[in-house]
Formats: C-alpha cells, structure tokens, sequence
C-alpha cells in the first residue's frame, strides 16, 4: 500500500468535509424554513405527513447530528498528515466514512421519531 500523497490526501478530505456541510447545510435549511418538499431534506413518510412535523423532525435531527459531522470532519482532516501510515490513513476515512453515516442513521431515526411524536399529539 502506498500513500496517496498530501495533495491526495487534502483532496480527499476536502471531498469529504463537502459532502457533510452539504448534509449539514440541507438540514439547517430544513430546520429553518425550507417546508415540505420532495426534493431536499429528511423525507420520510412520518416528516412528509404535515410542515409542523417536517420542521420538528429536522430540528430533532440537526440536534442529533452535530456531534457526528464534527467527528467526521477532525478525523477527516487528522488523516491528511497520517497518509504517511498509509494503513491508519484508510482506517481514519473509514471512520469518518462511519461517522457521516451515523449522522444519517441517527438524523433520520431522531427525526422519525419527533414527528411521530408531533403526529400523534396533534
């Protein structure tokens, strides 16, 4: 295994922090006045259901996602100078590869949730 370079390696990372303020920003903007739609946000059935559940589901959401865009984005960002262990490197986007993904598991279970929650006691 070879190393991917420090331009490689700032490449990828700079993907990666891309890809999770993209995630970051389209719930923020969900959060904060984007309504129902089908084209941008947590859609799920239970969040499509009324605007009231769409935004407590993406407030839910953004909440619980915070900490798992960080991590994604330090780990990230510590694998640039570790590309010289081209091993831990591979391991550290894993692990910000798992941490986006936790963010998305995690967002959208929350946000079920606040919406159920909001359907039922409305």
């Amino acid at each position: 295994m070879t190393s991917p370079g420090w331009l490689g390696a700032a490449g990828c990372a700079l993907l990666v922090l891309l890809v999770d303020a993209a995630i970051w920003g389209v719930v923020s903007i969900a959060t904060n006045g984007m309504g129902r739609n089908h084209a941008a946000g947590i859609r799920l059935p239970s969040l499509m259901h009324s605007d009231e559940a769409w935004r407590a589901g993406h407030v839910a959401a953004r909440r619980v996602m915070r900490p798992f865009l960080i991590a994604a984005a330090i780990v990230v960002v510590v694998s640039i100078p570790a590309q010289l262990a081209p091993a831990l490197y591979v391991v550290l986007l894993g692990l910000s590869l798992a941490c986006t993904l936790a963010a998305l598991g995690a967002g959208a279970l929350s946000a079920s949730r606040a919406a159920r929650r909001i359907a039922r006691d409305g």
